[in-house]
């Protein structure tokens, strides 16, 4: 049995001695598939099944508990950008890790928001606000977006002072604030609210930081609340994160 579907290369491994084993996010979910020979005829694919490429997938269904074979593929979208720029080669590999290790994910929306994502970092290079959209985003998709409009525990929108807890899952108000909590100031929030907010086809980063006072400091904590929120939630150890944060600290 033969099917087609858009798909994501996120992952691939050497396979004996010509094949290849290729990790696809589809609008489905992930699975894992085999290009018979594809290490030995690159006629074949054409150097299509580099990592982040996104391709038309037509694959062929086997017998129970086996892999599907990748059969051919088709161009949609090969990122030039990322095999020149090492900075985006790393972003992705971050993306692309955070992927990998989920287990469960998929849904036609979470697929097309990291295709449109990975065309966006194709011709931004602006990772300060790129890399805290991603993660805030990507979290909403799952389920786990951090509440930033209201008290977790009551409800109350606080108007002047804003508590943030990570483990409570967002804003807190004085009354319902704890130990573990911080204060956030209010032009970091609203920059949290912008980016979690604004539509990936809307994303201005010019626009963004129009009439906030963001210093270096202040950037580095909408970083840093982003990334822990996401490791937060994820429970497992992103390898790629320590080579991305080096990037970004030249940046």
């Amino acid at each position: 049995m033969f099917f087609s579907t858009e798909a994501i290369i996120i992952s691939k491994k050497d396979l004996g001695e010509i094949d290849l084993l290729l990790e696809l996010f589809t609008p489905k979910g992930k699975f894992w598939t085999i290009a018979k020979g594809a290490r030995k005829s690159r006629k074949r694919f054409v150097n299509l099944l580099e990592e982040f490429n996104i391709i038309k997938a037509h694959l062929r269904k086997t017998s129970k508990g086996k892999l599907p074979i990748l059969e051919k593929a088709d161009f949609i979208f090969l990122p030039e950008n990322i095999r020149i720029d090492y900075k985006k080669y790393i972003f992705l590999s971050y993306i692309g890790e955070i992927l990998s290790k989920i287990s469960s994910i998929g849904g036609e929306k979470t697929f097309n928001f990291v295709k449109s994502f990975i065309n966006l970092v194709e011709t931004n290079n602006n990772f300060i606000w790129l890399k805290p959209y991603f993660e805030l985003n990507f979290l909403k998709f799952l389920g786990w977006c951090p509440e930033l409009f209201r008290c977790v525990k009551c409800g109350y929108e606080p108007k002047k002072i804003f508590y943030f807890s990570i483990p409570e899952g967002g804003l807190l108000c004085y009354k319902c604030k704890d130990d573990r909590c911080e204060i956030l100031e209010a032009n970091i929030l609203e920059i949290l609210r912008i980016l979690i907010k604004m539509p990936l086809n809307k994303l201005n980063f010019l626009e963004l930081e129009k009439g906030m006072d963001l210093n270096r400091k202040n950037k580095t904590k909408i970083l840093k609340i982003a990334e822990d929120f996401l490791k937060f939630f994820l429970l497992f150890d992103i390898n790629s994160l320590k080579f991305l944060k080096e990037v970004l600290e030249g940046v």
